[in-house]
């Protein structure tokens, strides 16, 4: 989009999108992305980062914690990106705190911080331990953009904590201080924590819907912007559709 302020601006690399929101998330900010299974949300975090890479050189952050690494690596590659070549450039790390790894037996001395793709045990990680870890790798590759997919998973490590709302305020604290444009990924149709709903209600600073309506009228995937603050936004319903080399792309209304 011309004429798009890069210091003040984060464009989302989603085809159609940023016309939507004024030329690209605002700097610095959280956003939730949330919807039902097949509606795009890991896609969509995906090329937020791959393009923020390849059109802006902004290294990035993904933290998968239920997908298995080399099986989103595979995924992605159907629609044209190439994640292994963005991780040899060391312009992209995932960090792997998948819970089908998890062992509660399991304690950390050393947390390994590194400019490439890593696992860490999430058997005694604390959500504040995992936040310093994005933003310790963050300073070390220059990144400017981080996803975490997805927030439920979260709620395991926050559990143990007496005040997972005030640990999740400073997640997104720490994530915005460090310098990061944040998309943490969430689901609809699910029965989620009150961590979820505090998210949601008090600490992202803007919200996109991604649906996915099998038979009627309305059939399709559709894509709604339900806040962005700081910014002004589309608030109609608009249909989205996956491109091969491409990924998301938002049609006209």
């Amino acid at each position: 989009m011309a004429g798009v302020d890069l210091k003040t601006r984060c464009p989302s690399g989603i085809h159609g999108l940023d016309e939507l929101i004024a030329g690209g998330f605002p700097r610095n900010r959280t956003i939730l992305v949330r919807g039902e299974c097949g509606t795009g949300k890991t896609i969509f975090g995906c090329q937020f980062l791959h393009n923020g890479i390849v059109k802006h050189d902004e290294p990035g952050i993904l933290v998968l914690l239920e997908q298995n690494p080399d099986e989103f690596r595979d995924d992605m590659t159907t629609l044209g990106f190439d994640i292994k070549k963005l991780e040899g450039a060391k312009k992209f790390v995932l960090i792997d705190v998948s819970l089908s790894r998890l062992n509660f037996g399991e304690q950390f001395v050393n947390i390994p911080v590194s400019t490439e793709s890593f696992s860490l045990l999430p058997g005694e990680t604390t959500l504040d331990k995992l936040v310093n870890v994005i933003i310790e790798v963050a300073r070390k590759i220059g990144a400017k953009r981080v996803v975490v997919d997805s927030l439920p998973a979260l709620d395991i490590l926050a559990e143990r904590e007496k005040d997972a709302r005030r640990l999740l305020l400073s997640m997104s604290y720490k994530i915005k201080e460090a310098g990061l444009t944040a998309i943490l990924i969430s689901e609809d149709g699910i029965d989620s924590s009150n961590v979820k709903a505090d998210i949601e209600k008090y600490v992202v600073d803007g919200v996109i819907s991604l649906k996915y309506n099998v038979s009627g009228p309305d059939a399709g995937r559709k894509l709604v912007i339900d806040k962005m603050r700081k910014t002004s936004h589309s608030e109609a319903i608009h249909p989205l559709r996956f491109v091969v080399d491409m990924g998301i792309e938002i049609l006209k209304e």
